[in-house]
């Protein structure tokens, strides 16, 4: 999904922007809109109830529907009820990619609009999988804000290998998946710093006040102690990490802890498909030299 239009430079929402209820009009160009970008089993779901533990803030279960409308163009994969290609070529008989991108802000500012709850003034859209797409969505949502969630990948690959819903697979196998979601992650960093704030899965659990303060200031809210209690709060469920739901609050009993198949040989692999590069721009540095 290449950008067709020119980048806009998106105003933070700061305070002038926050104290009214968006309107759809401004949701779609992403006015009063953060997107909470992480690989998957990296602590999205934490930061997100943290988030959402705001009294102005709305951070609900992943949305996914992004994906497939962004796919309406470029037409991948398989459907048993149509040809996905021929679909996108059919559409682009209609449209160009600048008026498609028009019709999803549309789409996009509608839905963020009718499921956002009365009170709440920042929509943050935590979902995972948008990671694919991250490329499209400073262009899609023009004055978007970003939250990037890193985390040490020997921890994403030991919590992805331990899920309970995980298939049968070695820790092996699963090394290119989370090295590429690394690169993706410093990849965008790198590419969009003036509209993103840098946190990591470690510093949240051990010294949450200060990661929510940052990204506080980044969206245009001011910290409220209660986003570190966020097992306080009732919160939309659905997709997302059920761990959550047994504590009450950040802890560090899940920072740098792996089991003996994170061997050494396993821990070079990752770390070299990661490259130094991307660790360094996500903080990871120090841990790519030391498993060098």
């Amino acid at each position: 999904f290449a950008p067709c239009i020119g980048r806009l430079s998106g105003r933070p929402a700061s305070a002038d922007a926050v104290g009214m209820t968006p309107t759809a009009s401004q949701l779609e160009q992403g006015q009063h809109l953060a997107f909470l970008l992480g690989a998957f089993r990296s602590g999205t779901t934490l930061v997100r109830k943290m988030l959402d533990s705001h009294p102005l803030v709305h951070s609900p279960a992943e949305t996914w529907f992004l994906l497939p409308l962004v796919n309406l163009w470029e037409g991948v994969g398989t459907c048993p009820r149509y040809n996905p290609a021929q679909a996108a070529a059919a559409l682009k008989n209609h449209l160009s990619q600048a008026g498609f991108v028009e019709c999803c802000r549309a789409f996009a500012g509608r839905f963020y609009h009718q499921t956002l709850p009365a009170g709440k003034e920042v929509y943050v859209d935590k979902t995972p999988m948008y990671l694919n797409i991250a490329g499209a969505l400073p262009t899609m949502f023009p004055a978007a804000r970003f939250i990037v969630l890193a985390r040490d990948p020997r921890g994403i690959l030991w919590s992805r290998h331990t899920w309970r819903h995980a298939d049968a697979s070695s820790i092996a196998s699963r090394i290119k998946g989370v090295a590429g979601d690394v690169r993706r992650l410093a990849g965008f960093v790198g590419a969009h710093r003036d509209r993103t704030v840098l946190i990591r899965y470690e510093d949240v659990c051990v010294n949450p006040e200060r990661s929510m303060r940052a990204v506080c200031a980044h969206i245009g809210v001011a910290f409220d102690p209660c986003m570190i209690e966020y097992g306080r709060t009732d919160h939309h469920e659905g997709y997302g990490d059920e761990n959550t739901r047994a504590h009450e609050r950040p802890h560090a009993h899940s920072v740098a802890r792996w089991g003996p198949e994170l061997t050494p040989q396993v821990e070079r692999e990752l770390m070299d498909l990661c490259t130094s590069e991307a660790l360094a721009v996500l903080g990871y540095g120090a841990q790519a030299q030391a498993a060098a």
